[in-house]
């Protein structure tokens, strides 16, 4: 994190992994400077927690637009819990599909 707080959101979306369709929060801030690693084949968010916030990726490949996924960040399934009322979302994950879609698809490779 170089400049703000983001509360970081990593969801299991590995079929057979142990902890498939879990997830886990992290708060990524300019105090505790903290690294995330997301592994290939889990989905990440993020929700914003200062008026700015800049944040640096690293990824293992070039960006490969078809290949990205995104699932609502209000998905029931998921029941994340976001720590402050969501009011701005882009386009993109405004009309993002559900968990039990990505698992079909997943699941029926």
């Amino acid at each position: 994190m170089a400049n703000g707080a983001v509360h970081d959101v990593v969801v299991d979306a590995r079929p057979n992994s142990p902890t498939f369709g879990r997830w886990e929060a992290f708060l990524l801030d300019d105090t505790n400077f903290r690294v995330l690693h997301v592994p290939r084949g889990c989905l990440h968010g993020h929700q914003t927690l200062t008026v700015t916030a800049d944040v640096c990726y690293r990824i293992d490949s070039e960006h490969e637009p078809r290949e990205d996924v995104a699932v609502h960040y209000r998905d029931p399934d998921l029941g994340i819990t976001w720590p402050v009322p969501v009011t701005v979302v882009s386009d993109r994950d405004a009309a993002a599909g559900s968990w039990a879609r990505l698992v079909e698809r997943l699941t029926s490779r």
